[in-house]
This record gives C-alpha cells, structure tokens and sequence, in this order.
C-alpha cells in the first residue's frame, strides 16, 4: 500500500508552533490509560449509541505500540486484564520496533498490507528533500484510509471478528494508535450502532492524547529546519495529527464501493443484523 509511507512521518521531528489549528474532541481525556511509554493509551466505554446503551468500561483498548513498555509497567498492565494484544503493524515496522509486555498476555499481529518495497523507508528520503507538500500529504492520507478498508477485507474481517469475539478485554494498536487503529475503532462502533458524531468525538480523541508528543516533535523539526530546509513542515502537521476529513473519506469508500455501511457490515465483516445484535447484547448496557 503505497500511500502508507506517509506514517513514516510520525517518527520524524517536529515546529515551534504548527500553521494550522488541529480539531480536538470535547472528550479531552476521557477514558484515558496512563502508562509510562505507551502513547495514546485508552479503553472504549461510556459513550452511548443511537439507542440510549453505553458501552461498557474496560474491555475494549486501544493504545499505540508497546515497544517502549517498561517492566515496572507491568503490573498495571495486568491489573486492567488485558488477555489478548492485537498488532495491527507492518512485519517490518515490528521488527524494528517490538511489542514488550507480559508473557501472561497472548499476541497476534494482523496487518491489513505489508511494505514490502521498503517505500516507508524511502519515504523519510522524499520528505526531507522537500518532495512533497502539505496538500500531498493530505490528499495521501485520505487515500491510505480509503484503501486500509478495502484493499485487504478480509484481515479487516479477522481483526474485527477477533476483538469483538473475544471473552476476555482485548488491547489492539498500531504505532501512534491513531490512524489503522481509529478506523478499526471507527468500524466497531459502527457495527455497535455509533452515532457517527459519537464516533468522531472518540477518534479525534488520538489529537488529545497525542498533543504534547507531536508539538514537541513540530518543535525539534523547527529548530532543525536549517538542516533540511526544504523540508514542509506542514506534512509533518498532516501526518502527525487526525482529521475528520481522513476517516471521513474511509466512510465514503465504503459507500461507493460496497453500497453503505450497512453492506459492508454484513457481507465484507460477514457479520449478520443478528450477530450485530449479539454483539451490542455483550459490549452495551
């Protein structure tokens, strides 16, 4: 998936102040997980759906990686019951970069497409010579949501299936826990009959949670511009934040490409009304 290099920009430094004003939730930090070395730390619970339910607390997270998990953090992890992690990275990114945690805990990794020409690499290269620019990047962006969801459903499918179907609390992530995990986040609360202004609020959450790691990367990136000076800092703006307009376009892929949401719940995620109904019994209150 070629759009996908643009990722690699999360890691690159970061401006002193950012030229454009990102969209933050009204949620702040609601349902935050604080834990030292894991970025973006949540759990899905209390908000209601379109039928009054709330989603129950504590069995549904959503962090980035864990790579920089510490062992005095371990206990806490444990305290939250956590019996399942899903990584929703690239075989490559895991490489470089591993998931540390609990032997008590179990591990999958499922990535919805693999860079097997090393374009992530090669992007960092571009963006430093000032190869692309801001509108690049989000006119990229909006393709890499539009193609996670359907380029590859049936790891969607599997991903989905095994969060939902799991009896115990399941972590799932991918690097910053912003983008493949807010649009996995973003289906489930669709399946679970989520408003979408419900789902926005919760996936714009990651610019909450995420607002000192990036400003301070916008600010090494601005004191370094002397180094790369034809680098655009408003792609890194573009790749280090969400915006509604990204998942957006992942909710208009479906519907031109399958029909509705709808549609896709049932015959792409091969998930029934009944089954829906099952799962809104399990995960609501």
């Amino acid at each position: 998936m070629k759009y996908l290099y643009f990722l690699i920009l999360l890691f690159l430094v970061s401006c002193k102040t950012y030229h454009s004003q990102p969209e933050f939730s009204t949620y702040y930090n609601k349902n935050q997980v604080e834990i030292k070395k894991v970025n973006n730390f949540r759990y899905l619970g209390g908000i209601k759906n379109s039928e009054g339910k709330s989603l129950k607390d504590s069995l549904i997270y959503r962090s980035g990686n864990l790579h920089k998990l510490r062992n005095s953090s371990f206990d806490e992890i444990e305290s939250l019951k956590i019996n399942k992690i899903i990584d929703l990275r690239t075989h490559q990114e895991i490489t470089k970069e591993p998931d540390h945690f609990p032997k008590t805990i179990s591990y999958q990794n499922h990535p919805a497409f693999e860079d097997e020409n090393g374009e992530l690499k090669d992007a960092k290269k571009q963006v430093l010579k000032g190869r692309f620019k801001k509108d690049d990047a989000d006119a990229r962006m909006m393709q890499f949501y539009k193609d996670y969801i359907s380029e590859n459903p049936y790891i969607i499918k599997k991903i989905i299936t095994e969060i939902l179907d799991s009896e115990q609390p399941v972590l799932y992530h991918c690097t910053a826990g912003k983008d493949r995990t807010g649009m996995i986040t973003a289906l489930i609360l669709k399946i679970l009959k989520f408003d979408s202004s419900v789902i926005f609020e919760e996936y714009l959450q990651s610019n909450n949670l995420r607002q000192k790691v990036i400003q301070k990367r916008l600010n090494l990136a601005n004191n370094l511009h002397f180094i790369f000076p034809k680098l655009d800092i408003g792609v890194l703006e573009k790749t280090g934040w969400v915006e509604r307009n990204y998942l957006q376009s992942a909710f208009d892929e479906i519907d031109k490409k399958y029909g509705s949401m709808d549609n896709y719940i049932h015959h792409i995620l091969d998930i029934s009304e009944n089954q829906r109904e099952v799962y809104i019994k399990k995960f609501l209150k």
